[in-house]
């Protein structure tokens, strides 16, 4: 089983990469997962990139395995601009973003075209170990949700978008959420297939380039695919890696709720289709983790941060 890490950095300094991925490689980690895109600032109109290709190079010299991160469905830089429409509920209201979560919807059309832009940076880069693809599924924010889901449908997305394209789906005009309470098995099996064709886009395009990682919010997995359109049989089935998060503000340090959603895993899967990711506040915490997991025939192990696990001490630092 693969040890690896995610390091999130605000910018790129290769003389300090280098140091911490020595560092990195000391304390037993396999692997870093770097992400595409560079953190929003404010004031920019275009997205930036870390040059993920030096990074990989730096990491591989380093005598580590290299991932890459893409943050798919939720961009702070798309709701700046003028053409953006945010993902609606039930109700009509428009999300109203909270901290750093600006989810687009997967059926809004600059959602699309920045998701198989991403795919394609990807593709220049040639061969990379492993490819996490976040936020792949409709808006939820789950790590200000509560984890027991309670809602009568799914909490999003009712937009233009995704109304348009039901109506097609169903051969009649859809045009209020009562109408989709009423086509609730249809509602959900439709958004299930929108996921699946991102899902298969991915596939298609870089299989051949990389290992691809779905994830997943830690839920219990018969409320995924309500939640959030995610079927994780299905991307199992189509040669793709879950990786559940496995944390919560709520669940902070609770080693039983982890094994109670390994639990429904194993139920469904083989472990070596997973790779879970942790979020640890000091170096004990990941060993408690890895302590319960041992027995596991995972196929990796992500920790959540670098940034985060070498700066434990720090007052900024959360789940």
């Amino acid at each position: 089983m693969t040890l690896f890490i995610k390091y999130i950095p605000v910018k790129y300094e290769r003389q300090s990469l280098s140091a911490d991925l020595k560092t990195i490689r000391d304390k037993g980690f396999d692997g870093v997962f770097f992400p595409l895109g560079k953190p929003f600032e404010s004031g920019i109109s275009k997205m930036k990139y870390f040059p993920v290709a030096r990074m990989i190079e730096l990491t591989r010299q380093a005598g580590l395995k290299a991932g890459i991160i893409l943050d798919c469905f939720q961009n702070q830089l798309l709701w700046k601009k003028d053409t953006f429409s945010a993902p609606v509920n039930a109700m009509g209201a428009t999300f109203n973003p909270q901290k750093w979560y600006h989810p687009v919807c997967p059926n809004n059309p600059l959602g699309l075209d920045f998701y198989h832009g991403l795919l394609e940076k990807v593709y220049r880069l040639g061969q990379v170990d492993y490819c996490l693809l976040e936020n792949l599924r409709f808006p939820f924010f789950w790590q200000a949700e509560d984890l027991d889901i309670q809602h009568r449908v799914p909490p999003f997305c009712y937009c233009p978008f995704c109304v348009t394209e039901f109506s097609s789906m169903m051969g009649e005009v859809v045009s209020f959420a009562g109408q989709i309470i009423e086509m609730l098995p249809d509602w959900l099996e439709w958004r299930s297939g929108v996921v699946m064709n991102l899902v298969h886009d991915a596939r298609d395009f870089l299989m051949k380039k990389t290992k691809l990682i779905i994830s997943t919010p830690p839920l219990a997995l018969i409320d995924l695919p309500f939640a959030t359109g995610q079927l994780p049989l299905a991307f199992v089935d189509n040669g793709c890696l879950i990786a559940p998060a496995l944390y919560h503000q709520t669940k902070i340090g609770n080693l039983l709720w982890i094994e109670d959603i390994l639990d429904q895993y194993r139920l469904e899967f083989k472990m070596n289709k997973l790779f879970p990711i942790f979020k640890t506040r000091d170096e004990n915490d990941l060993n408690n983790y890895l302590e319960l997991i041992s027995t596991n025939n995972f196929a990796g192990v992500i920790v959540d941060s670098w940034q985060s696990f070498s700066n434990a001490s720090s007052e900024n630092y959360s789940f």
